[in-house]
């Protein structure tokens, strides 16, 4: 395995200026590009050699050379399939039919070799197409033309992806007091200071006019 890249490839990367592999060769200063070692000795039999292993090289490298140079998709506008749905049409009704179901549209596509941008449109232009809205009415079809707005990409550029910090979710000022042990001591102690008089010793509302201890005793027990 190899070593993990430095950031400053990411920005070598995402300068815009590498579109080809020679492009990429001259920003990472490489004179040639490593090749298959095994491809050194295709062309010399050697003794005791397995011949089946040396066809299978061979194949491969034929199919190597055949293939074509991959090249970059860059951040620009391409045509796509747009499809118009039918709350485009009519929100209130969904008993028809749309044709034509999809167009074409311009759209931003394209990568920007950098992992913290996105390729993204800066200009946008909106165009308005007909289509048909097909109803059918007592089993015969009937066709009216809707107006339907489309968006299209005019320019495209590579830009940085917006990334909000993590947030740090931190308990209300009810929590706190709750969570809060000196809160919580204070709170048992105070419950511990206040004492309630025995019953014994509170006076019935009632009997408020009975100033003999002894008689309100008995009227109590009774």
């Amino acid at each position: 395995q190899g070593d993990p890249i430095p950031e400053d490839i990411y920005e070598i990367l995402g300068g815009g200026s590498v579109r080809s592999i020679s492009d990429l060769q001259r920003a990472l200063r490489i004179d040639s590009v490593e090749e298959d070692s095994s491809s050194l000795t295709l062309n010399a039999t050697q003794p005791g050699e397995n011949p089946v292993a040396l066809s299978r090289e061979r194949r491969s490298l034929d199919a190597l050379a055949a293939a074509e140079t991959a090249v970059l998709a860059e951040c620009k506008t391409r045509e796509v399939v747009f499809e118009i749905s039918r709350n485009m049409v009519d929100s209130t009704n969904a008993n028809f039919v749309v044709w034509p179901p999809c167009v074409e549209v311009q759209r931003c596509s394209g990568c920007c070799n950098n992992r913290n941008v996105q390729c993204r449109p800066t200009q946008i232009r909106v165009r308005h197409v007909q289509v048909n809205k097909i109803e059918f009415v007592q089993r015969k079809p009937k066709f009216k033309k809707v107006v339907v707005p489309l968006e299209d990409h005019v320019q495209c550029r590579c830009e940085a992806v917006f990334r909000p910090p993590p947030r740090n979710i931190r308990p209300g000022p009810r929590e706190q007091r709750r969570l809060s042990p000196s809160f919580t001591t204070a709170a048992v102690s105070q419950r511990q200071r206040v004492r309630r008089p025995p019953a014994q010793k509170r006076k019935h509302k009632k009997y408020k006019h009975v100033n003999d201890k002894k008689v309100l005793k008995e009227i109590l027990i009774a």
